[in-house]
């Protein structure tokens, strides 16, 4: 049973330091002005943080601090990285669009997209995410407006998953010798 505990110590000891992920159910809004049509959308840049709740309310609220990708194709999906990124009292988040998870609800003037994302955030690891991004844009109006959330999910930390592997190999040792 010792050798096991050094080699568990041996490999907590030598596994990189991680940041955490961006806590699950942290929020980011994000408005601006936008067109679109039924296959891409125009925004214009920069757009505004107007709120935040869990690790990004560090960022504050700020006028004109977000950059955004544009254009960008939705139908078909396409894949997006960087499509906002806001920065503000010294830290800078990201949102990568990476997946479609719902169909684009396309009606009349409101186009709504429901996709994931990669997040980031200065000091915390890369962290899968979700966007929901609505567009509202009159009939014959040049141009409409746009609201994004983007919101955090939860994922294992690196070291949680190793202690749990750990335990189990223990176990699986322990009842070996028995």
């Amino acid at each position: 049973m010792r050798p096991l505990l050094l080699a568990a110590t041996a490999l907590l000891a030598t596994a990189p330091a991680y940041a955490a992920p961006i806590d699950a159910g942290s929020v980011m809004n994000i408005v601006g002005n936008a067109t679109f049509s039924a296959t891409a959308i125009s925004f214009s840049s920069p757009a505004n943080l107007v709120t935040g709740t869990g690790v990004y309310t560090a960022l504050g609220t700020c006028l004109g601090c977000v950059t955004v990708s544009t254009p960008v194709t939705y139908n078909p999906f396409t894949p997006v990285a960087d499509l906002f990124s806001a920065t503000n009292n010294g830290l800078t988040a990201t949102v990568s669009v990476t997946a479609q998870l719902e169909a684009p609800d396309y009606t009349g003037n409101t186009l709504l997209i429901v996709d994931a994302a990669l997040l980031t955030l200065t000091g915390f690891d890369p962290t899968p995410g979700r966007l929901a991004l609505t567009l509202n844009q009159d009939t014959g109006q040049i141009s409409g407006s746009f609201s994004s959330t983007v919101q955090g999910i939860s994922v294992p930390e690196p070291a949680t998953l190793a202690l749990l592997g750990i335990g189990a190999l223990g176990l699986g040792l322990a009842r070996r010798k028995a």
